[in-house]
C-alpha cells in the first residue's frame, strides 16, 4: 500500500523574537515613542496604559491588546495613578495574514490569557535577559536552553495570533 502525504500548511510563522518583557511601569512612566521594522504586541494584564499611535490617542485597561505594524510610530504612559504591568512581544511576521492585525484593539479572553503566560514562561526559560527591562533591546539565550522551547515559544506566538484571527472581531 503506498500512502499519500497530507502537506501541513502554515499561514502564519513566527520567523523572529526582538523583545519579550512582562513588568510593572511606575504609575508616571512615560515612552517617548519609536519606529521599527517588525511587529509589536502589548498586552495590559493591570490598570491602565495611553498609547499613542500616529496620531491616534487611546487609552486601554486590563484584559486589551494592541498590535503596532512595522513603521507605525508608537509611544505610551501610565495615567499617574496605577501602576500597569504590561506585556510586550516584538516579533517578525511577514505572513500576508498579519493584515488583519493592522490598527487592531481586542479584548482578550482567558484562553489567549493562558497562551500569553506561557509566551512569558517560555521566554523565561529560554533567554537570561531580564524581562523586566524595557530598554532591553536584545535577547540573549541561558547557556542550557531546555529541548524544544524556541520551538514551544513560537507555537504559543502563532497560536495566539491565529486564535484571534479565526475570532475575527
Amino acid at each position: 500500500m503506498s500512502f499519500i502525504p497530507f502537506e501541513l500548511q502554515k499561514p502564519l510563522e513566527i520567523q523572529k523574537l526582538y523583545s519579550v518583557h512582562y513588568f510593572e511601569y511606575t504609575s508616571d512612566y512615560a515612552f517617548s515613542g519609536e519606529t521599527h521594522d517588525f511587529w509589536e504586541l502589548l498586552y495590559v494584564d493591570k490598570g491602565t496604559i495611553h498609547v499613542q499611535r500616529d496620531r491616534e490617542n487611546l487609552d486601554l485597561t486590563r484584559g486589551e491588546m494592541i498590535f503596532h505594524a512595522p513603521g507605525e510610530f508608537h509611544a505610551l504612559s501610565a495615567n499617574g495613578v496605577v501602576a500597569p504591568n504590561l506585556i510586550v512581544v516584538s516579533f517578525a511576521c511577514t505572513s500576508p495574514a498579519m493584515e488583519f492585525f493592522k490598527g487592531r484593539v481586542t479584548s482578550i479572553g482567558a484562553e489567549e490569557r493562558v497562551l500569553l503566560a506561557k509566551i512569558v514562561g517560555e521566554s523565561r526559560t529560554i533567554f537570561a535577559t531580564a524581562l523586566d527591562d524595557p530598554h532591553t533591546n536584545t535577547l540573549v539565550a541561558r547557556e542550557s536552553v531546555p529541548f524544544g522551547s524556541e520551538q514551544l515559544l513560537a507555537a504559543a506566538m502563532e497560536e495566539l495570533l491565529i486564535r484571534l484571527i479565526r475570532r475575527g472581531d
